[in-house]
């Protein structure tokens, strides 16, 4: 398991954590808010605060290019996973 901070907020309290798969894991402070799978789908847990937003928000800048936050908060919202490669959506 690899540990990183978010380039774009090195010194916020969230960190990635990158498994020897390649699925990458978000999480701010202590709690998992997003997955990037190595097969490139991505699953938003919650907006819980607007600190973790903005944590969202820069790993979605960092590591899902091709979408913005504010496609990141639909799919959370109707509570979907996405693949930021091919744009399908699925239930979770």
């Amino acid at each position: 398991m690899t540990i990183k901070k978010l380039t774009r907020m090195p010194y916020a309290q969230a960190h990635i954590e990158i498994d020897e798969n390649g699925n990458i894991y978000l999480f701010s402070y202590v709690t998992l808010v997003a997955t990037l799978t190595a097969d490139k789908w991505l699953t938003v847990y919650g907006l819980y605060s607007c600190t973790t937003c903005k944590h969202i928000s820069a790993f979605i800048k960092e590591y899902c290019p091709l979408i913005d936050y504010s496609t990141a908060k639909s799919i959370y919202k109707a509570n979907l996973r996405m693949n930021i490669e091919t744009g399908e959506v699925e239930n979770l």
